[in-house]
């Protein structure tokens, strides 16, 4: 039955009358739509899913078929695109075709691998016709294999999937799609439909990103791929996975510009501050969560969660310098600062109570007045630092950052510190507030010094 509505779907193509364009386009939906529909019902209430041979010939003649139909059409109309919506049914039908005769052929890992190097093999396609709908039909491959990831996420199964770290299934069967997919990109990167070049440089992006986060995810958790909560470590690889792609996405729409690579990459920079305020500093924070931060100082939970992505935001804030608009550039260089108050703040409470700085421990009055010193030091860094950069919005964390070193010192310290470390405190208060003043006159004077010579230069 399927193969009597293709034959009867190329006898009324062969023979349409030239102006019924609406007649044509009906009968080639039926002949790529139909035959997949009764094949996939076959395949699925009578077929062998281990391994079906006459569903899986039926499907691949009839796929053969429909593209030499798509073959003779664009031979019939040279240049015309009349041709394309015919031609285009017909080409998807032969990839849907196809594919049912991949998974009645093929389980698991192959079908996955086979279904990509299909679709990319119609973009590949292209070098030697130049079909429209040729790049579409890779896209249509793209979202069949999230359907498959979406239903089956080891690809394989749970129980063959194993417990190795990145060399497993899930390398090929993610990683290999998303190689394909960057191939499919950057081959159509001068095709002449721009929507259907930014959707493969999109999916592109999405499965390099997926691929690496699945692999995190099976190495974090030793194996297995389910709904638990994340630690603070595996956590802070998305984040600092989130930074380089949007540092990645900023140098390719550099040289190669383009809304995916300028949208997607400031995108995928809001999600990560927006995970750094919602996982970093409260979900997964080990002051709250009591997670511990292992025995080594410095090189510790602390270490990866906090100070790596504080440095990766400096960064990438740097970058987006007059690459970005500057409110995002802002909103980087403050996600960093966060960050960074963040670990020495939780640095000074794993010196004094050990690798567990859990919110039940209390505070000690060492560690309090500890807390004052450093982050009016950390304050003093960050105003140097916006100096010597010339970054209003790291002075403008510096101010904030002091100002609630200030106010601890008073609101605190005071109630808290006794004899000598309340002297201390404000001796110390005052005397970073005396060397910021100063600092502030240097760099006025500085700027009136340096506008007067450039008045008597004029």
């Amino acid at each position: 039955l399927s193969a009597l509505f293709i034959l009867l779907g190329g006898f009324v193509l062969a023979r349409r009358p030239a102006g019924d364009r609406q007649f044509a386009a009906l009968w080639a939906g039926i002949a790529a739509v139909v035959p997949n529909a009764l094949l996939a019902m076959s395949f699925v209430m009578t077929g062998s899913f281990a391994f079906d041979l006459p569903h899986g010939l039926a499907a691949f003649a009839g796929g053969i078929f429909l593209l030499g139909l798509v073959e003779w059409l664009y031979r019939r109309s040279p240049g015309a695109g009349d041709a394309d919506v015919d031609g285009g049914l017909l080409a998807l039908g032969s990839f849907g075709l196809f594919v049912i005769g991949l998974h009645a052929w093929t389980d698991g890992l192959v079908t996955t691998l086979a279904i990509a190097l299909l679709g990319a093999g119609y973009s590949f396609a292209t070098r030697l016709r130049s079909w429209p709908v040729l790049p579409w039909v890779t896209v249509a491959g793209a979202v069949d294999i999230l359907a498959r990831i979406a239903w089956e996420p080891t690809i394989v199964g749970p129980g063959n999937l194993g417990t190795t770290p990145v060399f497993n299934a899930l390398l090929p069967g993610y990683g290999i799609p998303a190689l394909l997919l960057v191939a499919s990109a950057y081959l159509l990167r001068a095709w002449p439909d721009l929507r259907v070049r930014n959707l493969l440089q999109a999916l592109a992006s999405l499965f390099v990103l997926l691929t690496l986060a699945i692999l995190v995810r099976h190495a974090m958790n030793r194996g297995v791929l389910d709904s638990s909560v994340p630690t603070l470590g595996e956590q802070a690889i998305y984040t600092l996975l989130a930074i380089g792609a949007s540092g990645i996405f900023m140098t390719l729409d550099g040289r190669s510009p383009s809304p995916v690579f300028r949208y997607g990459g400031m995108a995928l920079g809001v999600l990560s501050m927006l995970s750094v305020l919602g996982a970093h500093l409260v979900g997964l924070n080990p002051y709250f969560s009591g997670e511990l931060l292992g025995s080594i100082p410095f090189f510790d939970l602390l270490f990866i969660g906090y100070l790596l992505p504080a440095i990766g935001y400096f960064g990438l804030a740097w970058y987006a310098r007059g690459r970005r608009p500057l409110p995002y550039v802002v909103a980087l260089a403050v996600s960093g600062a966060i960050l960074a108050f963040a670990w020495a703040t939780l640095s000074v409470r794993r010196f004094w109570q050990g690798q567990n700085v859990a919110d039940w421990k209390g505070f000690l009055q060492g560690e309090t007045y500890t807390y004052s010193v450093v982050w009016l030091v950390l304050g003093v860094l960050l105003l140097v630092a916006g100096s010597r950069l010339d970054a209003k919005s790291i002075r403008i964390a510096s101010a904030v950052l002091v100002f609630v070193a200030v106010l601890k010192v008073f609101l605190v310290d005071m109630s808290n510190l006794e004899g000598f470390l309340r002297a201390l405190s404000f001796i110390g208060l005052g005397a970073v507030l005396i060397g910021i003043g100063l600092f502030y006159q240097k760099i006025l004077s500085g700027s009136a010094g340096d506008a007067g010579e450039g008045a008597r230069r004029a």
